[in-house]
């Protein structure tokens, strides 16, 4: 008690660090713990982020094997009979339904392909690939707004189900807007992987109406309103984004945004669709 007496014996003017106090420094240094801090903890988190870094990677190949399943059962008609799901396709315009057909089979393939070779570590190969995926892009959206006014023009009938033929034709063009838009920032983005991977998947999910509409066991929800062909699409793209957050254990801001430009685009498509001025528009071509 001496040594905190002001003034006493010592003439200390404040008191001293007790005699029992040892510096946090002294207790951490050469430790077994201070180790563990300064070195185990980073390694830690490195360990951590790599693997959800690989679960992300795992993640588009699931989703990119989903929709190559979905293509083939939907398609099934198609590639094994040479036929549309309702029976024989618009005669006039073969040649464009089968390029068409091709080029989104092909899209979906190229896209597993690449998901495979980011998963395996083959960067440089997936960037050569590249720009295959423009030249097949800018083939789907041509062939799409071609086939979509075609097909309706000269078998409106097989659209009653799916609101009319030209409620149908306004979403088919917002659907190739749609993923014409999502390429084209994807590729922009193209050494942004976080930006990049979202806006591919969400490209290929949004092309996938054709097929998860003529799948087995879930086709009627393609003729539910008001969403019609939308539907589908939508709840796919949702069952993804928490696929990839359980997977990742993040959650994908920029594949939620772009999720969200996709509702947004279906409702517009459908709201465009029933207007007087878009029926005016197209009335003297879609009957």
């Amino acid at each position: 008690m001496e040594e905190y007496a002001h003034g006493a014996k010592t003439g200390v003017e404040y008191p001293p660090i007790p005699r029992f106090y040892r510096s946090p420094i002294s207790v951490w240094e050469g430790s077994d713990m201070a180790n563990t801090m300064t070195v185990a903890t980073p390694a830690s988190a490195a360990k951590i982020t790599e693997g959800r870094i690989n679960a992300d990677r795992l993640f588009y190949v699931v989703a990119a094997g989903m929709m190559l399943i979905f293509t083939a059962g939907g398609f099934r008609h198609f590639y094994l009979h040479g036929r549309a799901p309702w029976g024989d396709m618009t005669n006039q315009i073969v040649p464009l339904i089968v390029a068409h057909g091709l080029a989104m089979s092909g899209w979906v393939i190229l896209f597993l392909v690449q998901s495979i070779l980011i998963l395996t570590g083959r960067r440089r190969l997936h960037m050569v690939i590249g720009p295959l995926a423009g030249v097949l892009a800018a083939a789907i959206v041509i062939l799409g707004s071609t086939v979509a006014p075609l097909s309706v023009r000269f078998s409106p009938q097989i659209y009653a189900s799916l609101g009319g033929p030209r409620p149908f034709l306004a979403m088919m063009f917002v659907q190739m807007l749609s993923f014409g838009t999502l390429v084209g920032t994807g590729l922009v983005y193209r050494r942004r992987p976080e930006i990049h991977r979202p806006m591919m998947l969400l490209a290929t999910i949004v092309i996938q109406s054709g097929a998860l509409g003529r799948f087995p066991y879930i086709e009627n929800l393609a003729a539910f309103p008001p969403l019609y062909v939308w539907g589908p699409v939508l709840l796919f793209g949702g069952l993804l984004f928490v696929l990839q957050w359980g997977m990742s254990r993040t959650l994908n801001r920029w594949y939620l945004m772009g999720y969200a430009g996709m509702v947004m685009a279906s409702f517009m498509s459908v709201a465009v669709g029933h207007t007087a001025l878009w029926d005016r528009m197209v009335s003297s071509f879609v009957p």
